[in-house]
């Protein structure tokens, strides 16, 4: 329970600090962290922490790390307000959320990932609502700009062609409306093509999402989203190789082809200004980024894999700070010797090495790297033992917020990124769980034959460890 509040304040997050409180808005941003300590204090004192995963170890290494790098920098740097405000945002960017994902992956069930796929696809209505108002109203209306009267209290969204700006939806940028999208679309795809699991859901439900999150799309003039529903829907027609069960391959070849159709059909007539304004924003970015990259839109996607090596020699050996490489340093206007690091790093890898430093970033990046090779190894093997798609449906998300996504970088982002790569895991593991072999047992005394379940590898959050063994 304490998980879902904590996914609801990232999603409510910036309706609250835009339509409710602005004046509160830097206080808002850490609404979430307050219930995300004491899950990990329950967690603790319960011992439901994973006991033999080494990406978990590490992640805890990495927290009490973070601590003393930050007292490092701020002994090398001295003291400044920015450097305090920003040390302490860095590490919560950085280190706060990676251990969520392995307690989400050791106690989350069958029955939890099911009511995170209900309230994820019945939000998608409501927030679809939203984003068509927002892109209907004027860029300076309240519903794009938020009811502060001062003019930096207000969110600015992007400018998308004429008269239009880039819905944001619930959140204050439009990073986290495309969280809340591709997340919505891979579960809708996970009910779609699992054979006979979209009862679990409601058909009704499924359709009113998958009509509210192509509206999102066609509505959200956000490359990004589009670009990642469509990874997603390939992740999914790859299971038509890889999945288990021919009714299970058939829909995974069948359904995402026949949406992605009808869709490409639907998009000019349904929303002709949508498309309007689409098609010039991809046109001219397409040309602005063909002058710097080549492959265009590609190319820039792919840049951050190599984007960082150029701050390898240039930046300090224990980086500028935590938390100098990201948006809130840019706002802020922090600078180090004439130098402002926010402007460095425009990708995700490059920021660790002006947060980090080169050794410390590199090592970061390996991280990120191993973790998303170890998550797709364990999604493939229970894709090939047992018919559910979900797992493999989290993971074309969960795969590439880890992998080079702005996970460090953005606060919607980096709750989103590794809370469900933790319900991936948990998806993983139930479904590895099912393609166990039932044991039998003989009980001689009654002459009968009994038959259990093998023991779990994680034990259920509302069945403590402790309590079990008694």
């Amino acid at each position: 329970m304490i998980v879902m509040v904590i996914y609801l304040l990232a999603i409510a997050e910036g309706s609250l600090r835009k339509y409710a409180f602005p004046q509160l808005g830097q206080y808002i941003f850490f609404i979430r962290d307050p219930f995300l300590v004491v899950a990990y204090v329950l967690a603790t004192r319960f011992g439901l922490w994973p006991r033999a995963n080494v990406y978990f170890s590490i992640s805890i290494f990495m927290c009490l790390f973070g601590v003393l790098l930050f007292a490092m920098q701020y002994g090398v740097g001295g003291f400044s307000e920015h450097r305090v405000i920003l040390g302490i945002y860095g590490w919560r960017s950085y280190f706060l959320y990676i251990p969520l994902a392995f307690l989400v992956g050791e106690q989350f069930r069958a029955a939890d990932l099911l009511l995170f796929a209900k309230v994820t696809l019945a939000l998608s209505l409501p927030i679809a609502i939203l984003v068509a108002l927002q892109f209907s109203s004027a860029p300076d209306a309240p519903i794009n700009v938020g009811i502060a009267g001062e003019t930096e209290l207000q969110f600015k969204g992007m400018h998308l062609a004429g008269s239009h700006i880039r819905p944001a939806g619930p959140f204050t940028s439009n990073a986290g409306q495309q969280q809340v999208v591709a997340t919505a679309w891979a579960f809708a795809l996970a009910f779609l093509i699992a054979p006979r699991a979209s009862r679990r859901i409601g058909i009704v439900l499924l359709l009113i999402a998958a009509a509210s999150i192509l509206t999102c799309i066609g509505l959200g003039g956000s490359r990004g989203t589009l670009l990642q529903c469509v990874l997603i829907g390939l992740f999914a027609v790859s299971m038509g190789f890889v999945g288990r069960g021919a009714a299970l391959k058939a829909k995974a070849l069948a359904f995402p082809a026949a949406l992605a159709g009808l869709a490409a059909v639907l998009y000019p007539i349904v929303f002709p200004e949508g498309f309007t304004a689409f098609s010039e924003r991809w046109t001219a970015a397409d040309a602005a980024e063909s002058q710097t990259f080549e492959g265009g839109v590609f190319g820039r996607a792919l840049f951050g894999f190599i984007d960082f090596f150029r701050l390898v020699t240039d930046a300090p050996a224990l980086g500028y700070g935590l938390g100098f490489g990201g948006n809130a340093s840019i706002t802020l206007g922090a600078t180090i010797d004439g130098v402002m690091p926010g402007s460095l790093s425009e990708t995700d890898y490059a920021r660790h090495m002006v947060d980090l430093g080169p050794a410390l970033g590199i090592c970061f990046i390996a991280y990120r790297v191993a973790l998303a090779i170890w998550l797709t190894r364990l999604v493939l093997a229970a894709t090939r033992r047992v018919s559910d798609p979900l797992p493999m449906m989290l993971l074309s998300y969960a795969v590439y917020v880890v992998l080079l996504g702005q996970i460090t970088g953005n606060g919607s982002i980096n709750v989103y990124g590794w809370l469900f790569t933790g319900l991936c895991i948990a998806a993983a593991r139930e479904a590895l769980h099912r393609s166990q072999p039932v044991v039998r047992a003989s009980l001689p005394a009654q002459g009968a034959r009994a038959r259990s379940r093998m023991p779990r590898p994680f034990t259920s959050l509302r069945t403590p460890r402790r309590k079990q063994m008694q």
